[in-house]
């Protein structure tokens, strides 16, 4: 190849080069999209089992989805979708995944995934430590004979039957249907604010020993309870305080007794049927939890408007049950009692 011939080449490499970085500048001074950007950022409502991640992405205009990857190493064998779980606008947006199955006292790793037409984005490595279990003992009545039943995960719960009804004598704390569909876990406010569909979650972070707390889709599902129980109606519960002795006497008769788990002064409660009633709080539409160890709320299968259903209440301060209705995005306790 003579010099002349060898220099041409050169020469027409150079511009070609030259045009290529300007195609570039002009294609990212245009905004055309790139590669998303994805930072894993923290995890919140840390619980013995049960954890919220939280993560910002920026899709950089293409339709992006988002996921989180978490496991006990970095070897990140399992995978949850986010919420939002596909973006498109060119901003930074929030995402997030709630996460329960967790192991207690445990670490876990976890990172963001997102995904768009021109390749895959992985957030950095973030870790959080689940909490230890919690001694929860329930102070059932004695001298009192009680039966027991087995959920579909394999919780088993003591029962006790009262005049011809037969009853839960713990609350619900299944993360399951009874045909094995999983229900969503929406621990953080927004998720359960927005939900129309069955949702759990647990007081706050560490409340096992009181029980999930469910909206009513998921007791309008008709199997939340184990097979060949269900939630109780509205007279089904109206049978029980009957026999109880009415609204002004049977909450003593149904709460647990003594301070462990009420409220002093808790004044009067015997727990005389076994029912052994807890006081597990609530949670509101919007999200807040309220008056764990101070009432228990218990929802009926009973609806009182097309957006409320019935549900039932103790206090720590009086012996009454009340019968009010509040929204079925409310989070309650449930108690089943046998077909």
């Amino acid at each position: 190849m003579n010099k002349q011939r060898f220099f041409l080449i050169l020469f027409i490499l150079a511009v070609g080069l030259l045009l290529f970085e300007g195609c570039k500048k002009k294609n990212s001074e245009n905004g055309d999209p790139s590669a998303p950007v994805a930072t894993t950022r923290y995890a919140s409502n840390i619980g013995r089992g049960w954890a919220t991640l939280y993560a910002t992405v920026d899709p950089k205009n293409l339709v992006t989805t988002v996921s989180f990857e978490f496991d006990t190493s970095t070897e990140y064998k399992n995978s949850v979708a986010a919420v939002p779980d596909s973006i498109t606008d060119n901003k930074v947006t929030t995402v997030l995944a709630n996460i329960s199955g967790l192991n207690p006292s445990t670490e876990y790793h976890f990172r963001v995934k997102a995904v768009n037409g021109t390749g895959t984005t992985y957030g950095s490595d973030q870790t959080f430590i689940t909490t230890s279990p919690k001694e929860f003992i329930i102070n059932f009545k004695e001298g009192l004979s009680y039966g027991s039943v087995t959920d579909y995960e394999g919780n088993t719960y003591k029962t006790v039957t009262i005049g011809t009804q037969t009853w839960m004598a713990e609350n619900l704390r299944s993360l399951k249907l009874n045909d094995g569909t999983e229900i969503p876990f929406l621990q953080d406010y927004n998720s359960w604010a927005s939900a129309a569909a069955p949702g759990y979650c647990w007081f706050e972070s560490d409340s096992l020993g009181y029980g999930a707390l469910y909206n009513w889709y998921a007791v309008n599902t008709g199997k939340l309870c184990p097979d060949g129980w269900h939630v109780p109606t509205d007279e089904e519960w109206t049978t029980l305080v009957s026999f109880l002795g009415g609204v002004t006497l049977a909450g003593n008769k149904l709460k647990e007794a003594g301070t462990s788990h009420w409220s002093p002064p808790n004044t009067g409660a015997d727990n005389e049927s076994g029912f052994t009633a807890l006081p597990g709080g609530y949670r509101v539409t919007s999200g807040a939890f309220r008056n764990i160890k101070m009432s228990g709320y218990w929802w009926t299968a009973t609806e009182a408007l097309s957006t409320d259903a019935w549900y039932r209440s103790l206090n720590y301060n009086y012996s009454n049950i009340d019968r009010t209705g509040t929204g079925k995005k409310s989070g309650l306790s449930v108690r089943c009692i046998q077909n």
